[in-house]
């Protein structure tokens, strides 16, 4: 049985100031270091032997401060990279509606399945993530660390736990804030961790 540990990274320059990341780069800032050490320091009394990342600079960075702790080195993956915002990337959030206004609004009303121009949907986000879930699942570490991003993040807890799209979008992880699940027999539990403190039950409610 497997102990899962769905990491954010810690929050970035471009996080703070709200500008689309997607599948571009941006560098963590004070905090989002602060973020990661919290984390790295949370998970080392939980004896992790296994930690796979996102290639983007924001995870690898954050897998470097956590692996300071745990010691054990990590994997990158491309098939858990943030979701992909298309002609969006780079782009201010608040200026997105203005510059594209219909195809934002087109998203808006229907963001698990719609597309803004070049973007991914949850779907694709799933067909990707599905295939890495599967061989997480079939090897042979059982206590993993898993660092990603919000919204592919979403899209695998989702996966795991078996979420409708309505229950998916109803949730949303902090950069600081990690799930954990925890395999059964009849499949996984989740609980999370904000700044290192808890169990919390369940997942939190969607901030954004």
């Amino acid at each position: 049985m497997k102990s899962l540990y769905f990491v954010r990274h810690g929050q970035t320059e471009w996080n703070a100031i709200r500008r689309m990341q997607g599948q571009w780069n941006s560098d963590l800032n004070d905090l989002g270091r602060a973020q990661a050490e919290v984390n790295g320091r949370f998970l080392q009394g939980l004896d992790i032997d296994y930690m796979v990342a996102s290639p983007l600079d924001r995870t690898r960075q954050t897998a470097e401060i956590i692996d300071r702790h745990l010691q054990v080195g990590f994997a990158v993956d491309d098939r858990i990279k943030e979701w992909h915002c298309g002609d969006w990337s780079g782009e201010m959030w608040d200026e997105v509606p203005h510059k594209w206004p219909e195809e934002f609004a087109a998203w808006r009303a229907d963001p698990f399945f719609g597309r803004g121009p070049g973007t991914e949907n949850y779907p694709d986000m799933i067909a990707r993530a599905t295939p890495f879930l599967q061989d997480l699942l079939a090897n042979e570490h059982r206590r993993i660390a898993i660092i990603s991003h919000g919204l592919i993040g979403r899209a695998m807890v989702g996966t795991l736990l078996s979420l409708t799209p309505e229950e998916i979008l109803s949730f949303s992880q902090g950069n600081d804030t990690i799930f954990h699940l925890e395999q059964q027999s009849g499949g996984f539990t989740v609980q999370h961790y904000v700044g290192g403190e808890g169990p919390f039950g369940g997942l939190p409610s969607r901030e954004y």
